[in-house]
């Protein structure tokens, strides 16, 4: 990504960065590490290790991290969802070492019958991270790229993104 909050050419180590691909068409491929988790898995460092500044040691993080595009058109997403909910942005969150994460709703509406409805307030998505991408069941062609922070006790800057994806089973505001 070449416009990306987090494209680097070197990381806070002086490691070339490298495309590190965590998934593949469903399947896990790599990780994104730093050289002592490279040294400790036997595997090339993918540049991953990030600093706010010199003042902070680096951490494995994100740098540009995104999903590629389907074969859907948005639209297509909605068929055959008798009730649902459509979300178009959220507002913050977090994931946990065990794989649970938290995101708040910014702006949401509900899916009946295949259409887009009324807006709904106070939503939060809540879910296990391998348990909701292996829910998705439909990709779209579109794609966006959002500019932002990663925490980790010391702010870098990332960007993310990609298409909307159909995901047929998670929590959302409390409900199934």
């Amino acid at each position: 990504v070449d416009d990306g909050f987090g494209t680097l050419r070197y990381d806070d180590e002086g490691v070339k960065t490298a495309k590190a691909v965590i998934v593949e068409k469903g399947i896990h491929r790599q990780i994104m590490t730093d050289r002592i988790y490279a040294a400790l898995l036997d595997a090339k460092p993918t540049g991953n290790a990030r600093a706010e500044s010199f003042r902070y040691p680096p951490l494995v993080r994100m740098r540009n991290t995104l999903m590629l595009p389907g074969d859907h058109s948005v639209e297509e997403l909605f068929e055959g969802i008798e009730f649902g909910y459509y979300v178009v942005s959220t507002a913050g969150g977090q994931t946990n070492m065990d794989g649970s994460f938290q995101v708040g709703v910014e702006e949401a509406y509900e899916i009946v019958n295949g259409e887009v409805g009324e807006p709904v307030r106070n939503l939060s998505i809540v879910g296990n991270t391998l348990e909701t991408l292996l829910n998705i069941d439909a990709v779209a062609k579109d794609f966006e790229l959002f500019y932002g922070r990663c925490g980790k006790g010391q702010l870098v800057y990332v960007s993310d993104g990609g298409p909307h994806v159909r995901v047929r089973k998670m929590t959302v505001g409390g409900r199934e």
